[in-house]
């Protein structure tokens, strides 16, 4: 090694370390949405990503949102009859993990929302709060859309 390359590689390994390993620092929502609903619909499902940039596990508790009359965490699971059954998820379901995700999706996790005030039409937007066992809240605009 030159001496050269020596000193850039002393100038540039401090630079890289100061970028924390691509950790973030934040925990987010980074994808949600929810399907549209038919006209006398009783519930509805909502489907979250949840990225935890930070170095400490987290858990998703509840969700807020006005158009429902309560909020239920779910999770949908085939049976070994190949039934498909949809239960309250168990609380280490829904753990956010440090430097990883939560992924609601269907035919998995989800937030069941009960109880509508309207249907859910393709194009709105839905203003949801999330929040978290640590007491961090995220709002988040989720759209009613087809995936």
């Amino acid at each position: 090694m030159t001496a050269r390359m020596a000193v850039a590689a002393l100038l540039i390994i401090p630079l890289l370390g100061a970028c924390g390993g691509g950790s973030s620092g934040v925990i987010e929502v980074t994808d949600s949405w929810a399907p549209s609903t038919p006209p006398n619909a009783p519930a509805a499902a909502i489907y979250l990503e949840i990225d935890n940039g930070t170095d400490a596990n987290d858990r998703l508790i509840d969700v807020e949102m006005d158009r429902c009359d309560a909020i239920e965490l779910h999770n949908t699971t085939i049976d070994d009859d190949r039934i498909m059954r949809m239960r309250l998820a168990e609380p280490d379901a829904m753990v956010v993990p440090a430097g990883g995700r939560l992924i609601m999706a269907p035919a998995g996790l989800h937030v069941m929302c009960i109880g509508l005030d309207a249907p859910f039409r393709e194009g709105e937007m839905l203003d949801l709060v999330v929040l978290l066992e640590s007491g961090t809240r995220l709002t988040t605009a989720t759209p009613v859309e087809h995936r």
